[in-house]
């Protein structure tokens, strides 16, 4: 969801690196053992175990809602599973267009629908959420001002901004959020558009399930303070329950603010090191904050072998993945949110209904050692041209 500076995730990771080894060493492997069943090599098993090739430098879709996922509702991804019509583009709009926070990935989310705003002859700005509950109010007070057509958000739940909704709504401006689900409160954007995050958390306990030929044991290291990461926690936890042999040891609750935080992070990793010993074997993550100060704390422990699993596909974490460091990440097709997002505009400001969430269509793949970039960048157009898609069918439009 969000990736804070390097520089400061990195800050506190040499200088703790020797103590962690010290305490984590002397607890670990004393703790009582959680044993289970042994592998299941059964349908379930080798249901992830195709999922993960196909998915592996290839796309996975799925159709139907995003919270019901099964793995057998799961395909791989043929053709273009996006929308084949829409609205024609009124002229002139713009766009207010707030962010959970600048430096992070919602901005690039932001700026990405900003650009693609001003290619079809629309302006747009962005505006900084400042990351908490105030600065998403401060942010709507000046959207509101501004008087736009229209205003996206990203990664902002409802609940944290129903009075600005409200009033851009009784203003008659639609709200179009990403990365945030419908809550079911009296006040709701007027369109969603999901970055697929729980499918991509789905598509890490299905690695989990896979890898370990069905007798994961692993911890859930979560961030439940936004709808759409309860959402992709719930889900994937009964695709993982549905693995007889596999157990979830813990689900560890953390915050933003702790995931921004080396020392803590890296605290909150050497107690489920002493916590669970050998049991420990596969950690999964909501977003890349906070990974590598986990990663550190395993690699002071001697601990090389617990799996670290991540999603959203950022540069830094897949870079990790290719170094052997993390054990694999997950992506929907970046940038394709951001084209959904503009799309559901076009469509509201022509008077047609916001697109379904179910018809959005957007895919995922799997990064593992073998094809996650050096570097970390991914051409996500060589594997869907979205961008071309959206634009075609736009021109098309009546």
């Amino acid at each position: 969801m969000f990736t804070f500076p390097r520089a400061l995730r990195r800050s506190a990771a040499a200088a703790l690196g020797a103590a962690l080894l010290l305490a984590a060493t002397a607890c670990g492997d004393d703790s009582p053992s959680a044993d289970g069943p042994g592998p299941v090599d059964d349908a379930y098993t080798a249901k992830a175990a195709d999922l993960v090739e196909k998915g592996t430098g290839g796309l996975l879709y799925f159709e139907g809602a995003e919270a019901d996922l099964t793995l057998d509702k799961i395909k791989k991804y043929q053709d273009w599973s996006g929308p084949t019509e829409s609205a024609k583009p009124v002229a002139g709009a713009r766009l207010s267009i707030i962010v959970c926070k600048i430096g992070t990935s919602c901005e690039e989310v932001g700026r990405k629908a900003a650009a693609i705003a001003q290619q079809i002859g629309w302006s747009a700005e962005v505006i900084d959420g400042q990351g908490t509950p105030e600065g998403f109010q401060k942010a709507f007070a000046t959207a509101a001002a501004r008087k736009p057509s229209a205003v996206i958000t990203v990664a902002i739940p409802e609940n944290q901004a129903a009075d600005g909704i409200r009033e851009l709504q009784q203003s008659k401006i639609p709200v179009v959020g990403v990365s945030a689900i419908k809550e079911g409160g009296s006040v709701g954007f007027d369109a969603n558009v999901s970055s697929r995050e729980t499918f991509q958390s789905v598509l890490q306990v299905t690695q989990a399930i896979a890898e370990s030929k069905g007798a994961a044991k692993a911890v859930f290291l979560w961030d439940v303070g936004y709808p759409h990461l309860v959402e992709a926690l719930d889900t994937s936890r009964r695709v993982f329950a549905a693995c007889t042999g596999c157990q979830v040891l813990e689900v560890r609750e953390r915050t933003l603010a702790q995931a921004g935080d080396p020392i803590e992070m890296q605290n909150i990793t050497t107690s489920l090191i002493q916590k669970y010993g050998n049991d420990l074997q596969y950690i999964f993550t909501p977003y890349g904050n906070g990974v590598e100060s986990v990663i550190a704390a395993l690699q002071a422990a001697g601990r090389t072998d617990v799996k670290v699993l991540s999603k959203n596909a950022e540069p830094e974490r897949l870079g990790s993945v290719a170094k052997g460091d993390q054990f694999a990440d997950f992506g929907a097709v970046r940038g394709w949110n951001a084209y959904a997002a503009i799309d559901q505009v076009v469509r509201l400001l022509a008077g047609q209904p916001a697109l379904p969430d179910a018809e959005q269509g957007i895919p995922a793949t799997i990064f593992r050692q073998s094809n996650a970039p050096d570097d970390g960048k991914v051409d996500w157009n060589s594997y869907v041209d979205f961008a071309e898609r959206y634009t075609r069918m736009w021109s098309a439009a009546k």
